[in-house]
């Protein structure tokens, strides 16, 4: 039997996914909690109410105003005009602020403070100090904006009526002031820094304007434009003469090389038109003709050592000297021509080049004195721009500015007081308790991580989910342990077929094989799962034997209504030589089904636990058996379960609705994983049904037994 070596720990997120169910869930099993502290809440908030001197509120409103009487066509400086929603936050925040506050109050007179005291100062103690006034004058202050409007309200709280309108009008008007007073200081500044400005432009246009000026006088630009035109019309001319040059000396090279070839050929010369144009050369060559045709008059005449002979080939001779003379000169003409236009056209392109570099610098002079021109244009318009908003700044400082900003509803002396009433104080009581029965048990529940759903087991686990079971019905134990084998409830037998189908779907071993069932702690039924599931194998046709490994409360036995005196302890406690090869002790209990009890209870459980897990212990087993279940105890409390892991093949975790929580669980089922052992997946118990219908995990159920029984009865008619 081979073993599996140990896995890696499976990476998981740790996190439950809850559902709008989920906390549906955590608020009707702690509800009572919620409701005790709420009611206790509400009723010390109204007991521990204090009972206030009575206080006054009041409001005032201002309007903000856009101008419509603005005669210039100016951007002022310092704009005062309401232009967007965030201007008027801005005007609430500065309403608020500590800077405004301090101003408001340095603007009330000794008298007015006074008066704002009074109300608040203790008749019985006249020596003590007075309350600090900022607390007074800002306790329940209240800034804020009228809907789709451009009013503020100021509300203002006071133990005196007429104190209280007093500080609403007051420090509304104080604020106009406020905001004129910027305004006009605002300007000012804008003023002097314009001031500033347009002295410091006007240097700069006169500097530019200096440097634009020597710039001209020390390169003479004063008739740039016509050197320019100048140096580009001669530019035009000598590339017109280098051109013309270049066509006349591509025309002497070809003749002369067309000369050349003619001569490498050995041939006539004359047959070239330039050639036979050259002075003399095509009088002699017809001298030359008339004397061959003399010549051959002549020899019909005398003979060859006549005279007249003799004198014409003289005289012939003569004339070839004088046209070859003539044709040599011709080309050494040529030749001559050739060679000048070489020599003429490297002075041009000596001269255009020159005129080319004086063409380029007139251009950069050209630039420069553009750029100094553009630059003194630009400080020019700046210095008359910063003109035209001085100029603009000086009118609008003169301007009024109070319609910007008024009353538009002043504060009234308000004729009764402000305190909450009874029916006040009950209703945030009640909103109170309201507020602490709903929250408290959500606020609970939201730090609860034991597992309450199918989501969780594969989400927190991140384990498969092979099966849920639902809560047992009134049963002894005995009959939860053989629900399957009674079918005394049909819906709770598919479920355990469910799980038999999952474990044969996602096991990838052939048979025989072992399987040990476990559980993160006790009474999660973990044995009554091992006892239907081996049932469930059993019927399937699988020789199945079910082992007590459960050494410290043995229980399987009591199931099946056995009382067991011997089982596998006494068997592996025997010497070597002396123990059979299989256990002593098993019980069958029924087709293709049975049992192992643990026996006596050992002295030291895990040692002998140890010795069980041996793989030369096992292996006989597997020869009589297709399928070895081992009922472990639960693995977050004994190491038995991993003993047994070292030596088996795969395994099944149990875990009891709302029992176990996800850290621990996650612990245990790594430990299963090091110690070498598949994990199959996760068989949640105690499912209630209403939750599994709403997760959609209800298995095949109550409606896969209506199935089967309708399905048993139709065959039962047939029969």
């Amino acid at each position: 039997m081979s073993v599996t070596p140990p896995n890696k720990p499976k990476e998981r997120s740790g996190n439950l996914r809850r559902t709008v169910r989920d906390f549906i869930d955590l608020f009707l099993e702690r509800w009572w909690i919620g409701a005790v502290v709420g009611l206790v809440a509400g009723v010390l908030y109204v007991v521990l109410q204090p009972h206030r001197t009575p206080v006054y509120r009041t409001e005032v409103s201002l309007l903000f105003e856009t101008r419509s009487d603005n005669v210039l066509n100016m951007r002022p400086v310092q704009e005062l005009a309401l232009q967007s929603a965030s201007e008027l936050n801005t005007h609430m925040e500065q309403i608020r602020s500590k800077t405004f506050y301090d101003y408001y109050v340095q603007s009330l007179s000794e008298d007015d403070k006074g008066k704002i005291l009074a109300p608040y100062r203790d008749p019985l103690k006249p020596d003590a100090p007075p309350p600090d006034l900022g607390s007074i004058i800002l306790s329940d202050r209240a800034v804020f904006a009228r809907k789709n409007t451009a009013i503020l309200g100021i509300s203002i709280t006071n133990r005196s009526a007429e104190m209280a309108a007093f500080i609403a009008n007051t420090m509304a008007k104080r604020y106009i002031q406020y905001n004129l007073d910027r305004a006009k200081t605002g300007t000012n500044s804008a003023i002097v820094f314009l001031r500033e400005q347009e002295d410091e432009l006007r240097t700069q246009v006169a500097d530019a304007e200096k440097e634009l000026q020597d710039y001209r006088q020390n390169n003479k630009l004063a008739a740039l434009g016509e050197s320019q035109e100048q140096a580009r019309q001669k530019l035009i001319s000598l590339k017109a003469s280098i051109t013309a040059l270049q066509l006349a000396r591509i025309e002497q090279k070809a003749l002369l090389d067309k000369i050349e070839e003619k001569q490498k050929a050995g041939g006539d010369l004359m047959d070239i038109p330039e050639i036979l144009a050259s002075p003399n050369v095509a009088e002699l060559r017809n001298t030359l003709e008339n004397l061959r045709t003399e010549r051959a008059i002549l020899d019909v005449k005398y003979d060859s050592e006549s005279k007249q002979i003799k004198a014409n080939e003289l005289f012939t001779q003569e004339k070839r000297r004088a046209l070859n003379d003539n044709i040599e000169r011709a080309v050494a003409i040529m030749r001559a021509r050739y060679a000048d236009a070489l020599e003429r056209e490297s002075a041009l392109n000596a001269d255009a080049l020159e005129n080319e570099a004086l063409v380029r610098q007139l251009e950069k002079l050209a630039v420069q004195n553009r750029n100094l021109e553009a630059a003194v244009a630009q400080k020019r318009n700046a210095y008359l721009d910063i003109g035209r908003r001085l100029t603009e700044t000086n009118i609008t400082s003169q301007l009024d500015h109070t319609t910007m900003i008024r009353i538009f509803d002043p504060a009234y002396v308000p004729g009764q007081p402000n305190n909450d009433g009874v029916g006040a104080v009950t209703a945030k009581a009640v909103g109170v308790g309201t507020m602490t029965l709903f929250i408290l048990p959500l606020m609970i529940g939201f730090f609860d991580t034991r597992i309450r759903s199918p989501l969780q087991v594969e989400d927190g686990l991140g384990e498969p989910l092979l099966g849920t079971v639902k809560p047992m019905p009134k049963m002894s134990a005995s009959e939860r342990a053989n629900i399957y084998r009674l079918q005394k409830d049909p819906a709770l037998a598919e479920s355990y077929r469910g799980i038999y189908s999952e474990i044969e779907v996602r096991s990838t071993l052939a048979y025989p094989k072992t399987l040990i069932l476990t559980s993160s702690v006790p009474q999660e039924g973990k044995s009554q799962l091992s006892c239907n599931l081996a049932a469930v194998f059993a019927s399937h046709k699988r020789k199945t034997l079910l082992v007590d490994c459960d050494l410290r409360r043995p229980t399987l036995h009591r199931y099946f209504g056995l009382k067991v005196d011997t089982g596998w302890v006494d068997w592996i406690e025997q010497p070597v030589g002396e123990r059979k090869e299989i256990p002593t002790g098993i019980i069958s209990l029924g087709e293709n089904l049975d049992l192992l009890p643990a026996g006596r209870m050992p002295s030291n459980p895990t040692e002998v636990l140890d010795r069980l897990a041996n793989r030369a212990v096992i292996e006989p087993l597997l020869k009589m058996y297709d399928l070895v279940i081992f009922d472990t105890p639960p693995v977050g409390i004994f190491p038995d379960a991993v003993l047994l892991a070292r030596s088996c093949h795969e395994a099944v975790f149990v875990c009891r609705y709302r029992t176990v929580r996800i850290a621990p669980a996650c612990k245990n089922i790594d430990r299963l994983h090091e110690a070498g052992i598949v994990v199959l997946g996760v068989v949640l118990n105690q499912l209630p049904e209403a939750k599994a219908r709403a997760y959609g995990y209800e298995g095949y159920g109550a409606q896969a037994a209506g199935y089967y029984r309708a399905y048993k009865s139709e065959e039962k008619n047939q029969g």
